[in-house]
């Protein structure tokens, strides 16, 4: 447990949530500090509370192309829980309110943060499964829902050790289509005023103001197949979450299907990293990890990181 006396607040979103323009709103405010996605404070300790070895860790850490960009400073006396209260410490600035996103893992956030407060983002999953396949993590609908029906179970893991007073829940879709009430009950929930300046980000950024055409894609641009396999995957999530079914013949999938959608998300996903990376790269990773060459891993992945950074939006 690590014991601090700032309000730190964490938001917790699926990826391709709208975690990333909620976070340029909420970082242009005067008293918020949201410097982004922080799942590497968690991502390696487990569903029990047990944290990982710290040599272990620095070493992923000097990987991870995440942490790499946040210019945080390691003090390698330090055990796990101290190094992580270094980082915080690192993060706030003055009096400001701290908010970081997390993407995934939510339940495990209070064995390290017991008093700490939460945001839950939430988004279609239609939407979110048809993004998953542009960002390459997907080859079809079907699995573009995992990560989030994933992050969805661990907030519910969350939503059970924590009281109702600590946590909010928003919608994309809102925040979307009524930015300024949204902001203003958020700020009210972190204790903060709101500020026009929150509206601001598209000046300093490359998003756009909010735009409604964002919201619900999904009805133009899956087809009811589609639409149907991401309801058969996730139907009890989006229900509970307050989403509506699309009305579509609710279907069942069999083994044979369930194979070709397994391979056709495999063969995607290989050519897509092949297109990224280069047939060079990609395989001197995937070999160089296989046989546990680890100064030849770590020098692709720091290749890839500097791939994938080039593209960032």
């Amino acid at each position: 447990m690590i014991n601090t006396d700032k309000k730190i607040v964490f938001m917790c979103g699926a990826l391709r949530s709208g975690s990333s323009v909620f976070h340029l709103m909420l970082d242009c405010h005067p008293d918020i500090e949201n410097p982004g996605e922080f799942d590497f404070l968690f991502d390696l300790v487990s569903d029990d509370g047990v944290v990982p070895d710290i040599d272990f860790y620095h070493n992923w850490l000097s990987m991870h192309r995440i942490f790499q960009s946040k210019s945080l400073i390691i003090d390698e006396s330090l055990d796990y829980m101290d190094l992580i209260a270094s980082f915080i410490d690192q993060l706030i600035v003055n009096s400001s309110v701290l908010v970081l996103n997390i993407h995934r893992g939510f339940q495990r956030i209070p064995f390290l943060f017991p008093n700490a407060m939460y945001i839950h983002l939430i988004r279609d999953p239609r939407d979110v499964a048809r993004s998953s396949i542009g960002m390459g993590w997907a080859g079809n609908v079907y699995y573009g829902t995992q990560h989030w029906a994933n992050s969805e179970k661990g907030w519910k893991q969350l939503e059970a050790k924590t009281s109702a007073g600590q946590f909010y829940q928003i919608r994309f879709e809102d925040l979307i289509i009524s930015p300024k009430k949204i902001l203003t009950d958020v700020c009210g929930f972190i204790g903060v005023q709101y500020s026009d300046q929150m509206m601001s980000y598209a000046q300093s950024s490359t998003y756009s103001k909010p735009d409604s055409s964002l919201v619900n894609q999904w009805k133009t641009r899956l087809s009811v197949k589609e639409v149907q396999l991401v309801e058969f995957k996730v139907k009890g999530l989006m229900l509970d979450l307050g989403y509506k079914l699309s009305g579509e013949p609710f279907i069942s999938i069999g083994c044979v299907e369930l194979v070709w959608l397994k391979i056709s998300n495999k063969v995607f996903r290989f050519k897509f990293a092949l297109k990224r990376y280069g047939i060079r790269l990609y395989f001197y990773e995937y070999f160089s990890r296989v046989f546990r060459f680890d100064s030849m891993n770590k020098q692709a992945r720091m290749a890839m990181n500097e791939v994938n950074k080039g593209l960032l939006k």
